[in-house]
C-alpha cells in the first residue's frame, strides 16, 4: 500500500483531564475541541520483511515495548489470523510534546488499519475504535468536536474562521506521559472535583459561545479551562507540573498583545507549549507582533 493515512491534530478548548471509566473509555467531563490541519500524522501498514512486527515513527525503529503496546491496541479490530506487519508512520507534530500527537498519531493508525486489512468500517465506528489507542483522538474527525460523558462524540459548528499558532517551548518528549500525569491526578489531586465541576460549567458556557459566535467569551473560556486544568497537577501527590517559567512568558505575551487591542488568547495541553486561539482574518498581523516578542519556533496549525 503506497498512499498514506492521514490523521490530524486536535487541541481542546474545554480540556478532557480525565478518565471515568477505562472500558469503555468515558471522560469525567464533556469536552470541545478544535481540529488542527496542519499538525498531522500519515500512517501506512506493509507486510513486514521480518518475522516480526515492526514500528517506525519518521524512519526510526521504536522499541519492543513501543511495538507491543500498539500491536495490543489494532489486535482489538483487526483479525486474529494476520501476517506480521510493518507500520511507518511520520509526524509534523513533536512527539509527546504536549501537541496532540496521541490524536493525530491514532486517528492515523486506525485509517490504515481500516485500509490495510479491508475492514470497511464505517466512520461513526472507526471514531468508537480510536478512543480505544487515545481517548481525545476520536475529536479528530471532526473540526469541531464535543465527546460527551456517556462517550458519545457530537459535531460541533460555528461561524467564526478559527485560527492557531503554537509558541514553542520545548519539542522533547515529556518526563512524565499525559496517560500517567492523567492518573495521578485523578486518583490524588485535592483540586480535582472543582476541576471537573468547573469543566462542566465551561463545556455548557462554550457551547453557548460558539453558537453565538462570540469569540471574546470562547477565548475568555479556554484561557481559564486551561489554568484550571494544570492547577490539578500542582495540587497532586506527587505534584508536579508541565509549565516553565517560558510557557509562562508567553502567556504574558498573548495577554500584551490583547491589552493592545489584538484579539488573541492561549492554552495549554499536558506539555510546555502554549497554543494561540485567534481569528483566521487577524493571523498575518498577530504572528507579525507575536514574532517580534517570541523568538523562538512558532507553528501555524491552520491552513
Amino acid at each position: 500500500m503506497d498512499s498514506y493515512s492521514l490523521g490530524y491534530a486536535n487541541i481542546a478548548l474545554v480540556k478532557y483531564w480525565g478518565k471515568k471509566s477505562k472500558d469503555p473509555v468515558l471522560p469525567f467531563n464533556p469536552n470541545i475541541s478544535l481540529r488542527l490541519d496542519n499538525l498531522l500524522s500519515k500512517t501506512k501498514i506493509e507486510p513486514s520483511l521480518t518475522d516480526e512486527d515492526e514500528f517506525y515513527i519518521n524512519d526510526e525503529k521504536q522499541s519492543q515495548e513501543e511495538v507491543e503496546k500498539i500491536t495490543k491496541f489494532i489486535a482489538k479490530f483487526t483479525p486474529v489470523e494476520r501476517e506480521k506487519i510493518c507500520i511507518k508512520s511520520y509526524n509534523t507534530v513533536p512527539t509527546a510534546a504536549g501537541l496532540s500527537s496521541s490524536s493525530s498519531g491514532t486517528m492515523a493508525l486506525v485509517l490504515a488499519c481500516n485500509e490495510y486489512f479491508k475492514l470497511n468500517k464505517t466512520a461513526e465506528e472507526l471514531v468508537e475504535i480510536s478512543k480505544e489507542g487515545s481517548g481525545s483522538s476520536c475529536r479528530s474527525f471532526y473540526r469541531l468536536a464535543a465527546w460527551l460523558e456517556d462517550g458519545s462524540v457530537e459535531e460541533l459548528s460555528c461561524d467564526l474562521d478559527f485560527g492557531m499558532m503554537v509558541l514553542v517551548v520545548n519539542e522533547d518528549r515529556k518526563k512524565i506521559s499525559s496517560r500517567i500525569a492523567m492518573e495521578r491526578c485523578v486518583q490524588t489531586s485535592t483540586t480535582f472535583d472543582a476541576w471537573v465541576e468547573k469543566a462542566k460549567e465551561d463545556f455548557v458556557a462554550m457551547k453557548i459561545a460558539l453558537e453565538n459566535a462570540d469569540f471574546e467569551k470562547i477565548g475568555a473560556i479556554t484561557e481559564e479551562n486551561a489554568l484550571a486544568m494544570h492547577a490539578t497537577t500542582t495540587t497532586s501527590t506527587p505534584s508536579f507540573t508541565f509549565l516553565t517559567d517560558e510557557s509562562y512568558r508567553a502567556m504574558e505575551i498573548v495577554k500584551t498583545l490583547r491589552k493592545k487591542g489584538y484579539r488573541c488568547y492561549f492554552t495549554m495541553d499536558a506539555g510546555p507549549n502554549v497554543k494561540v486561539l485567534y481569528l483566521k482574518e487577524d493571523q498575518e498581523k498577530i504572528y507579525e507582533e507575536i514574532s517580534k516578542l517570541w523568538q523562538k519556533k512558532i507553528i501555524l496549525c491552520m491552513e
